[in-house]
């Protein structure tokens, strides 16, 4: 695509680029002779999300001795003899293509047939790696959720720490998911270097004091400095609930693995607030009207017994009156009857 030119009031010769212009101008000055040939290239394989695009699979080629990392192009056949971690060589042509939606320029391998493979022994990071992981398994993962819904219970605002870019916007992405819930979170926010680990690792150890601990960040490339083991042990050390907001969508880091919960995004994590003070605050509605319903029941219960209580003391002293009554008509007529033969015996002795 050629530049498209544009009349300017202080320059009319002067011309005028759009960034899809400028992302294809300067992706077709990128030349090599790499380009033309098919070579042997040599790395451990990573496999991808599996989606296969049109007979062929997007995974990784990682470099055997560092953290570089190239967009594998597999052909589904030649993928099925692969398995994830294993030391590959596969003859490759190099392609590249442009990323206009975030101005960048990528570089790829399409892989044309597969020399060998074999089982990669598992270096010293990545045993590291996986006892942290194990570590954190065995202590067990933080409710992040039922923490949030207990204080909301007890009407205490929940304490949140995040941690964010110096010259990040996040926190405004945050608040505005927020939305009515916000006063229900007493949320700081602290401008750290994300870029050094020394500097992050003192400030998890620093704000380790509240409810809830985040690490967020509103994207970048720098995604492989979080998989630093020495990052993820003080993580690991934390007593706060440990949250990050740092995923990205095509690599999970080793500290968003041990992370208590964990978010592809700042927007997400404000969502996820939200989203718990309104479901317990329907929960907290129902509970009082279940609360308010059986006590009417209750009352009306106790009622119903009292009531029937009483009738039955009722009927009793009822049934005794009658009983008195009719003991004491007997005693009447007995009376009655004697009386009657005492006149009889009277008479006669008179006469």
């Amino acid at each position: 695509m050629h530049p498209t030119p544009a009349t300017s009031p202080s320059n009319n010769t002067r011309p005028t680029y759009s960034p899809a212009a400028l992302l294809t101008s300067l992706g077709n000055t990128l030349v090599s002779p790499m380009f033309q040939q098919v070579f042997l290239v040599k790395g451990i394989y990573k496999a991808g999300k599996g989606v296969n695009y049109n007979g062929s699979y997007y995974d990784n080629l990682k470099d055997e001795y560092t953290d570089a990392m190239i967009t594998l192009i597999i052909p589904a056949l030649l993928r099925q003899k692969l398995r994830d971690g294993q030391l590959i060589e596969t003859l490759a042509y190099l392609n590249k293509r442009h990323q206009a939606a975030g101005a960048r320029i990528e570089l790829y391998l399409n892989v044309t047939e597969l020399m060998s493979r074999q089982d990669k022994v598992v270096d010293e990071k990545e045993q590291q790696a996986l006892e942290l992981i194990q570590r954190k398994a065995h202590a067990g993962y933080k409710d992040l959720r039922a923490a949030i819904k207990n204080r909301l219970y007890a009407q205490e605002p929940v304490n949140i720490t995040i941690l964010i870019g110096q010259g990040a916007i996040i926190d405004n992405d945050i608040r505005h998911q927020l939305k009515d819930a916000a006063p229900a979170y007493d949320i700081q926010f602290v401008r750290i270097n994300l870029s050094q680990a020394n500097e992050i690792i003192s400030k998890l150890q620093q704000y380790d004091e509240g409810d809830i601990l985040v690490l967020s960040r509103g994207g970048g490339e720098n995604i492989q400095l979080f998989n630093n083991t020495e990052i993820t042990e003080a993580a690991l050390d934390l007593q706060s609930i440990f949250v990050t907001a740092i995923g990205h969508h095509d690599d999970e880091p080793l500290l968003q693995k041990v992370a208590d919960k964990a978010f592809i995004t700042p927007t997400s994590l404000g969502q996820f607030l939200y989203d718990t003070y309104v479901h317990t605050l329907e929960e907290t509605n129902n509970s009082k009207a279940r609360m308010i319903t059986d006590i009417t029941r209750q009352v009306e219960l106790n009622f119903q017994q009292r009531l029937t209580e009483l009738n039955t003391r009722l009927t009793e002293r009822t049934l005794l009156l009658d009983e008195v009554k009719l003991a004491s008509e007997n005693q009447k007529q007995q009376l009655s009857a004697e009386l009657a033969r005492s006149k009889t015996r009277s008479r006669w002795t008179t006469i």
